[in-house]
């Protein structure tokens, strides 16, 4: 463990599942502060313990009790050890987070839009009210308010938890869906919410306007939305990066993308205002920022605003740009300067390659040396072993059979990867006895 050092500003870092992992972080914030982590136990001992382990090699590291308390535990424990920031990476970090360190008068977003950086229907509605483009909306609790929603919103439209995740219980309603269509869909997406890790037995969904895509690329490689990775500090926004995305899996799960974009600058340029804007209307101060945003017929529009680097995008930065965006969201978290950022010089991809829906077993897939052995691949892990099933179910995480970065001199490399990773190719499956079908 790197020991405490009176010269190194102290931060204390809310760690959850997704985001960078500890591997990465680390080292790089160990060498610049010191640093205490609070995080969650899974339930799974052997993989708590192999976390405790990898964290008592650098630093301090508390468990907590909930993620309901997290904010209240974070404070109390801020209060004793006086750190100069709090910092979290992942999606469940980011209202705790900010939460703790308003409290404590540390570097945080605004309070009144820490409730819209989990709750889609509240980032709705700000977004509106700040005068952006958005789609009809409305709040779902019971299959009667879900006919009440489709008369008011239209179809087709997109049901999914007001604090959902990855993709988790999203379901399209098509617009030929009748009453007792509707009856199942509604049963099917409390169930998913149901049996998520990541939700509740508390129904609470949003139904929205379906956005049509209108992908402005000439290659079908890639999707119609892209997304704009951002920092801010103080209020001031400094856009990074637009990512290029693949086409969505079934069930509006991501497959990953290509970072620097691209698309001519003019395009890019009306996808960076569009960000700046969400990020005003969000409240968003302190952060590192990933806005998600629709190309349509009328222009780009915005399908989330998160508090947070995109998935992968950590990883991308470092390999396209040389960038260190976990040290840049110590910084902010801080109050001290973020580095300088550097303009990017190759193009990297992140990849999560996903299962089909259904009922589906994997039946081939390549070891991890046989992955890194493939030109563009600097990183890569298998989330599931031949004859697993991945939970596809579960959105973007749960059908997730590989994680990859690719680095190359252009985007052609990681199309071709891309290419590779389809079922049929490097990866491949089969329908297994039992289980829902999608």
């Amino acid at each position: 463990m790197i020991m405490a050092s009176a010269q190194r500003p102290r931060l204390l870092l809310f760690d959850v599942p997704t985001g960078p992992r500890p591997g990465w972080y680390l080292p790089r914030l160990c060498a610049e502060y010191d640093l205490h982590i609070m995080w969650l136990l899974s339930g799974d001992t052997a993989k708590d313990r192999a976390r405790a382990a990898q964290f008592e090699q650098w630093c301090g590291h508390t468990t907590m009790r909930s993620q309901e308390t997290a904010s209240e535990e974070l404070t109390a424990y801020a209060e004793v050890w006086r750190p100069e920031g709090v910092l979290g990476f992942g999606e469940m970090a980011i209202g705790p987070m900010h939460t703790a360190a308003h409290r404590l008068g540390l570097p945080a977003n605004a309070p009144w839009s820490i409730p819209a950086l989990r709750n889609k229907q509240e980032q709705r509605r700000l977004l509106a009210e700040a005068g952006l483009p958005t789609p009809r909306f409305a709040s779902v609790r019971s299959l009667s308010e879900l006919r009440a929603a489709v008369a008011s919103v239209g179809l087709p439209a997109i049901l999914k938890p007001k604090a959902g995740v990855g993709s988790m219980a999203t379901f399209r309603v098509d617009d030929s869906a009748d009453s007792a269509d509707l009856a199942g869909l509604w049963t099917a997406a409390c169930a998913s919410y149901a049996d998520d890790p990541r939700g509740g037995s508390a129904a609470d969904f949003l139904l929205e306007e379906f956005l049509v895509g209108v992908s402005p690329h000439t290659d079908d490689r890639y999707g119609a939305y892209a997304s704009v990775e951002s920092l801010v500090q103080e209020g001031v926004v400094q856009h990074l990066a637009v990512t290029d995305k693949f086409p969505l899996s079934p069930g509006f799960r991501e497959n990953g993308g290509i970072m620097p974009s691209v698309l001519p600058g003019t395009v890019t340029d009306s996808l960076l205002e569009c960000a700046a804007q969400a990020i005003k209307a969000m409240g968003i101060t302190d952060s590192g920022v990933h806005t998600e945003i629709m190309f349509t017929e009328d222009g780009p529009r915005v399908i989330e605003v998160n508090s947070r680097i995109g998935g992968g995008v950590t990883e991308m930065l470092h390999y396209c740009c040389g960038y260190d965006s976990v040290l840049a969201r110590a910084a902010i978290a801080t109050g001290r300067p973020a580095p300088p950022f550097t303009p990017p010089v190759r193009s990297t991809g992140y990849f999560l390659p996903q299962a089909p829906q259904g009922a589906t077993a994997l039946t081939k897939a390549p070891s991890v040396a046989e992955l890194l052995a493939l030109p563009p691949v600097a990183e890569a892990e298998l989330a599931y072993a031949v004859g697993d099933r991945p939970l596809w179910q579960q959105g973007t995480p749960g059908g997730t059979v590989a994680r990859l970065v690719g680095v190359a001199d252009s985007a052609g490399p990681l199309l071709e990867l891309y290419d590779q990773l389809k079922p049929g190719r490097l990866l491949d499956y089969a329908s297994a006895p039992g289980g829902a079908e999608g």
